[in-house]
């Protein structure tokens, strides 16, 4: 039987969008790697430390606060989930492998934009950033042999 987030084989997909998502096993040994980088051990919006989720859209790793803050700005500006409880596709980790607190501040510093506000997300720099992210991830993806479905969110 599938419905909701479950495929008749009992695999799980991301967010209703059909991709399936990887072992849970499998996604923490990669976050546990990726959390442990000087740069994502602190929020990217804050300086609260320990972030436990992130934007899929932008790669980056974010405190509880700056998460809703996120959520509050729709899933067509920046897609966030908890790093610990919900489920991801390789995907979705390999735009936080690529993208990453550092990579997108150095971006973003490079574009004059510093602020933590919506505003910093809705920038020419953000959609910008959020392009070569979505390309890198599906080359990523390409070279597994994925096609081009869906994307980082």
């Amino acid at each position: 039987m599938s419905g909701g987030n479950f495929k008749s084989d009992g695999s799980i997909t991301a967010a209703g969008r059909g991709q399936v998502c990887i072992p849970t096993a499998a996604k923490n040994t990669q976050f546990r790697k990726l959390k442990n980088l000087p740069a994502n051990t602190i929020c990217f919006d804050c300086p609260n430390t320990r972030p436990t989720w992130a934007s899929t859209t932008y790669g980056i790793f974010l405190c509880l606060d700056c998460s809703s803050s996120h959520r509050s700005m729709g899933v067509h500006i920046t897609f966030v989930r908890s790093v610990d409880l919900d489920e991801w596709t390789q995907k979705q980790i390999d735009a936080m492998r690529i993208g990453g607190n550092d990579n997108a501040k150095k971006f973003f510093r490079k574009h004059g934009c510093t602020d933590s506000s919506e505003k910093k997300y809705t920038s020419k720099a953000a959609v910008a950033y959020k392009a070569e992210l979505s390309k890198l991830v599906e080359a990523e993806a390409a070279k597994r042999g994925e096609g081009a479905a869906g994307g980082a969110e």
